[in-house]
């Protein structure tokens, strides 16, 4: 049984990135070497840098909820 991998489109690849907080710069430049037929490498290397980013600012923001969490707590608590 032969398994079939999907052909990813560049704009399916734009859209993600863009999605992900690339900005329009860094987009453009990812076109073009998607154009120059910039290779499978070069397209996982920029995906994980902009995972990583999304990823960083996940946990930016998980930080900042946790915190307000423990001051409800403290306020809700306080005696």
């Amino acid at each position: 049984m032969e398994v079939a991998i999907p052909e990813i489109a560049d704009s399916e690849l734009a859209d993600a990135l863009k999605l992900s907080g690339m900005t329009d710069e860094q987009l453009e430049l990812f076109l073009e070497q998607c154009e120059n037929n910039c290779g499978c490498a070069e397209k996982i290397r920029i995906l994980r840098a902009a995972r990583r980013s999304l990823l960083d600012a996940i946990h930016r923001e998980q930080a900042v909820l946790d915190r307000l969490d423990y001051l409800i707590w403290c306020t809700e608590n306080k005696k």
